[in-house]
């Protein structure tokens, strides 16, 4: 198993563009995470944490450190990314793991910019 992830390692640091992409990858993560801990506060009134039109009322509220859930699901997506990414490279090829990569970087693109409107939302609570 040590052997395994040895070689995993070694074929990643060989790989300077998927290393790069991964790097760039954990740098996003890094500064999603810092951005959300400095505009999420504590405060007694509930916030808005969800929106929908389907709904009885379209916003609904829920306590502020709901809105901590934004940090961990970026740090459960760096490090699931970067191990899937890993694998893919190990099981499927180089090609595979880019794609992977890519796409993990569009995925955090897209988080960060829900977690900014729901928190300009939940600023005006």
């Amino acid at each position: 198993m040590k052997k395994q992830v040895q070689n995993t390692i070694h074929a990643l640091l060989k790989d300077r563009y998927l290393g790069g992409l991964l790097t760039v990858f954990l740098v996003l993560c890094l500064i999603t995470i810092i951005y959300l801990a400095f505009m999420i506060h504590a405060s007694e009134l509930q916030v808005v944490v969800h929106y929908t039109s389907f709904g009885a009322t379209n916003f609904y509220r829920d306590k502020w450190y709901y809105l901590l859930f934004f940090i961990a699901f970026v740090v459960i997506l760096a490090v699931a990314h970067f191990v899937i990414c890993l694998k893919l490279l190990e099981k499927r090829g180089r090609e595979f793991a880019l794609a992977f990569a890519w796409l993990s970087i569009i995925v955090v693109f897209i988080a960060a910019s829900l977690f900014y409107q729901v928190l300009k939302i939940a600023s005006l609570s």
